[in-house]
C-alpha cells in the first residue's frame, strides 16, 4: 500500500472517530433530555396529584383561617426550597391587606400594590420576580413591616418570589406569596400555572365560606324578622280584640247607665211603699212573709242595678302606692267565714319580693274578692284555694310584671265557656249577672294589666292576673 492510500485510509479513521464521537455526545444529550422530560413528567404528576389533594382537603374546611393554613402549608410542599409562603387578605373594614397566615406576624399593607403582596393583588395573574424586581417592590415596604416578614425567614431578602391575586369572577380576596430565599432560580415559568391554580382554589373555597356565612345570616334575619311579623301581628290582634271588648263594654256600659237610671226612680218607689204596708200590718199578720220576699228580690234587683252602674263608672278611687300582698291578706279576712261554711283550705305563698305599685286599692280589692268567690263556687264539696304572687323580670322594651295567681281545685272551666268569660252579661250560674269577670277584666285593663286563665275539667283553674310595676 503506498502512501497515498495509507493518508486517505487513516483521514477515513478519524472521520469516523469524529462522527463516533458526536454521535455519542447527541445521544448523551437525547438521554439527558429525556431523563429531563421523564423528570418533569413525575414532577407533573406529583404537583397534580398535590393540587387533587389540596382540592379534596379545601371542600371539608369549615372557616376561613382553616383554610389559609392550609394553603400556605400546602405550598411550601408543592414548591420544595420555599422559604416562606404568605397569604394577605383584603380587609374591608381597614380597607388594607392584612397577613393572615402564618399568623405568628402582624403586617398590615394600606397602600394599593405596596410590596409582593400588593402587586400580586392588583395583577391580573401569577407573577415571578426575580432579583432587582424582588428588590424594588420590597421597598415599598416600611421597616417594621420588613422586620415582620424578615422575622418569618431564614434568608433576607429573597432572591425570588412567586406571586398570585386571589380572585374569583372579578372578585379579589388577596394575594398568595412564595419566596425563594437565597435560590435565584428556584421557580421556573412553568410554575405560573400551578401557583394560580392554588391561589384560585383557596380564593374559590374563601368565596364559598363567605357565601355560606352571609346565607346563613340572611337565614337568621329571615327568622328573625319572621317572629318580630308574628309578634307584632299577635299584638295587633290582640289590640283588635281588646279595642272590640272596650268598645262592647262601652256600649253595654251606657245601656246599664241608661237601664239603671230608668229603674231606680220606681224601684225606690215600689220598695218605699212595701216599707209602708209593713209599718201596718200586725206582727203575726200572714202577709208579712209575702212582703218579705218581695223587699229581698227588689233588694236584689237593687244590687244588680248598682252593679251595672258601677260597671260603666266604676267607683272612684284615690291611687296610691299599694302592697299587693297586703291587699290578698286583706281579701282573705273578708272571706274566711266562707271558706270555713264552704269547707274550703286556703293557702298564701306571697313573695317577699313584690314592689309596691301605683294603684286604686279599693278597684283592686274588688277583683280578687270577686275571683276568690268565683273559685269558692266552683268547690261545691270544698277543696283548696292557693294565693300565689311572684315577680317576672321582663324584657328590655317591658316593665317588671306582678304576677297574682288564684288557684282552686274546683271543677274547671268547660272549654266552650273559656272565650266568653269576661263578656258583659255572659254567665253559667243560675243566679249570676254576669258582669263581676267582665269589671275585673275592666279594672286589670285600666291598671296596664291583664288576666289570663288556665282551666281543666275536674282538675281546677287559675286565674293569673299581671300588673306591671310601673304604669301610667
Amino acid at each position: 500500500m503506498g502512501e497515498g492510500e495509507l493518508e486517505q485510509l487513516q483521514l477515513r479513521i478519524a472521520v469516523l472517530e469524529r462522527n463516533l464521537t458526536e454521535a455519542k455526545a447527541h445521544a448523551e444529550i437525547v438521554e439527558r433530555e429525556a431523563a429531563l422530560q421523564v423528570s418533569r413528567a413525575v414532577e407533573l404528576n406529583a404537583r397534580l396529584s398535590a393540587i387533587l389533594s389540596i382540592c379534596a382537603a379545601l371542600l371539608i374546611s369549615r372557616d376561613v383561617d382553616t383554610v389559609v393554613r392550609l394553603v400556605v402549608h400546602e405550598a411550601a410542599h408543592l414548591f420544595p426550597g420555599t422559604s416562606a409562603a404568605h397569604l394577605f387578605m383584603i380587609d374591608s373594614e381597614q380597607n388594607a391587606l392584612v397577613l393572615r397566615a402564618p399568623g405568628d406576624q402582624s403586617i398590615v399593607l394600606k397602600q394599593p400594590g405596596e410590596g409582593l403582596a400588593g402587586k400580586a393583588f392588583l395583577s391580573p395573574r401569577a407573577m415571578l420576580m426575580v432579583g432587582p424586581q424582588v428588590e424594588e417592590a420590597l421597598e415599598d415596604l416600611s421597616r417594621e413591616q420588613i422586620a415582620s416578614l424578615s422575622a418569618s425567614m431564614d434568608h433576607w431578602p429573597p432572591y425570588s418570589a412567586l406571586l398570585a391575586p386571589l380572585r374569583v369572577e372579578g372578585q379579589r380576596f388577596g394575594s398568595l406569596v412564595l419566596y425563594g430565599g437565597v435560590h435565584a432560580h428556584l421557580y421556573h415559568p412553568r410554575d405560573l400555572p400551578f401557583i394560580q391554580a392554588l391561589a384560585d382554589l383557596a380564593a374559590v373555597a374563601i368565596d364559598e365560606l363567605n357565601q355560606h356565612t352571609h346565607a346563613a345570616a340572611l337565614q337568621r334575619d329571615l327568622a328573625l324578622t319572621q317572629t318580630l311579623h308574628a309578634e307584632a301581628e299577635a299584638r295587633l290582634n290582640t289590640a283588635q280584640a281588646q279595642l272590640l271588648q272596650s268598645a262592647k263594654l262601652a256600649a253595654v256600659g251606657e245601656l246599664s247607665a241608661s237601664v239603671a237610671h230608668e229603674i231606680n226612680n220606681p224601684l225606690y218607689a215600689a220598695r218605699n211603699s212595701l216599707y209602708l204596708v209593713e209599718q201596718d200590718l200586725a206582727e203575726d199578720a200572714p202577709q208579712r212573709a209575702f212582703l218579705s220576699i218581695a223587699q229581698q228580690e227588689l233588694g236584689r234587683i237593687a244590687r244588680i242595678i248598682t252593679r251595672m252602674r258601677d260597671f260603666y263608672r266604676p267607683a272612684k278611687a284615690e291611687l296610691a302606692a299599694t302592697n299587693i300582698n297586703s291587699l290578698l291578706r286583706e281579701t282573705l279576712e273578708l272571706v274566711q267565714t266562707h271558706l270555713r261554711h264552704s269547707r274550703i283550705n286556703a293557702n298564701a305563698d306571697l313573695s317577699a319580693e313584690i314592689p309596691l305599685i301605683v294603684a286604686h286599692a279599693d278597684q283592686l280589692r274588688q277583683v280578687f274578692l270577686n275571683i276568690i268567690l268565683n273559685a269558692c263556687d266552683a268547690m261545691p264539696d270544698g277543696g283548696d284555694l292557693r294565693l300565689k304572687t311572684r315577680l317576672l323580670q321582663a324584657r328590655s322594651e317591658s316593665p317588671t310584671t306582678i304576677a297574682i295567681d288564684i288557684c282552686d281545685t274546683g271543677m274547671g272551666i268547660p272549654a266552650e265557656h273559656r272565650p266568653h268569660l269576661f263578656e258583659p252579661f255572659y254567665t253559667t250560674k243560675a243566679h249570676g249577672t254576669g258582669l263581676g269577670l267582665a269589671i275585673s277584666a275592666h279594672i286589670v285593663t285600666q291598671h296596664g294589666g291583664r288576666i289570663l286563665v288556665e282551666s281543666e275539667r275536674n282538675q281546677g283553674t287559675t286565674f293569673s292576673i299581671l300588673l306591671p310595676t310601673a304604669n301610667e
